[in-house]
């Protein structure tokens, strides 16, 4: 049984849509920091590209103006300030557009892979990272072990390509004292560029067995046993019997309402124990009457007993009630085919009033309903041939 019990609590289901949201609310996205950083590097050396000929215009302007001699300024040293705050104007506008780009391609790198989550959940303070057991599980576990592995390649082959660089361009690196400035500058560019096209490279490469590392490392820190996604059911959908409680609410609600609407109704139409529908009409309107109230058995009594309460007519017709409670819904309009019987019993009650006024006999309406709509007590139609 013991056993039975931990492979029902083995985590080995898929983490649901509910849990995943719960996940990047606590801020456990998935995430490759060797991506984000080869996409970071990889814009960084197309951003060389774009903006060299800015660049290079922008170190001609701070080399010239910073190495004009002006004899005012060598006479009062005060005026230095306002030489070191002409040079950052002169480059601030340069270092502003290399610093938002390189945001944008750190946020376009975290985006492309696992996408970007921010939580004020993941920045509090927990006790179980001080806990010395987690931080020994986190310093001998897989992960650790894969981490240590995949920087220790990294840093190989960053240190390879930077030795090839260096190997193929001492000769040019060398020489860049020499060089006339603007080319001198052109190739320290050319050489800048190289470099980090090919670290970014090798980057790529490591980023190529994180991604799928940090994607199985993810989806199992986040998968879920049978019981959890059981949990998860009910905290959605509610505890059966708080659900019963509910519903019986609900129907009680609806039921004090209902019988709230009898007082104004026109005509409580009965069976005349099993059945009860009480109508409302408004004379001159182009509305047909309405089903204000219906119930059988119990709830037609109580229907009984409201409208005999708040002196509202009742009448008699098994067949005409029955016809009514098993073709409309509370609040439907009476169906057509039952305009004529049911008019003839609305006429009636309001003419009742005036023919006891005026002490005039006033014949009570034998109500036809259509055989079409005919039903017997379980809400069977009644046919010619039963």
């Amino acid at each position: 049984m013991a056993e039975n019990s931990d492979d029902s609590q083995s985590k080995t289901e898929e983490p649901t849509e509910k849990r995943l949201e719960k996940a990047s609310d606590e801020g456990q996205v998935l995430r490759s920091q060797d991506f984000s950083v080869a996409v970071t590097l990889f814009g960084f050396a197309a951003l060389l590209v774009i903006i060299s000929s800015a660049a290079m215009e922008t170190f001609k302007r701070l080399y010239q103006y910073n190495f004009t001699i002006d004899a005012a300024v060598i006479r009062d040293s005060g005026l230095m300030v306002d030489k070191i705050a002409g040079s950052v104007g002169i480059v601030l506008p340069l270092v502003g557009l290399v610093c938002s780009l390189l945001l944008l391609g750190v946020i376009v790198g975290t985006s492309l892979f696992g996408g970007i989550g921010f939580s004020i959940k993941a920045a509090q303070p927990k006790l179980s990272r001080m806990n010395p057991l987690n931080g020994l599980k986190r310093m001998f576990g897989g992960h650790a072990l894969f981490e240590l592995v995949k920087n220790i390649l990294k840093t190989m082959l960053i240190s390879v390509v930077t030795g090839l660089v260096l190997y193929f361009y001492v000769n040019a690196l060398g020489a860049l004292s020499v060089l006339p400035v603007q080319q001198a500058m052109n190739s320290a560019g050319s050489i800048l560029l190289t470099a980090t096209l090919l670290i970014t490279a090798s980057l790529f490469l490591i980023a190529l067995l994180d991604m799928p590392w940090q994607y199985f490392q993810h989806t199992k820190k986040l998968k879920m046993s049978m019981q959890d996604i059981k949990d998860e059911m009910k905290e959605s959908e509610g505890q059966p019997e708080v659900k019963a409680r509910l519903r019986q609410r609900q129907r009680e609600i609806a039921m004090n309402r209902m019988m709230a609407a009898i007082e104004h109704a026109d005509v409580v139409i009965t069976n005349p124990t099993h059945f009860a529908v009480a109508l409302s009409y408004t004379p001159g309107s182009s509305e047909a009457p309405r089903v204000v109230a219906k119930g059988m058995d119990l709830t037609a009594a109580r229907i009984r007993e409201r409208a005999q309460q708040h002196q509202v007519p009742i009448f008699e017709s098994p067949e005409l009630a029955r016809a009514l409670y098993f073709s409309t819904k509370l609040d439907d309009m009476i169906p057509e085919g039952l305009y004529h019987t049911v008019a003839e019993v609305i006429a009636y009650i309001f003419n009742m009033g005036t023919a006891l006024a005026l002490g005039q006999p006033l014949q009570r309406p034998r109500p036809v309903v259509p055989e079409n709509m005919r039903f017997d007590e379980n809400g069977t139609p009644i046919t010619e041939e039963t």
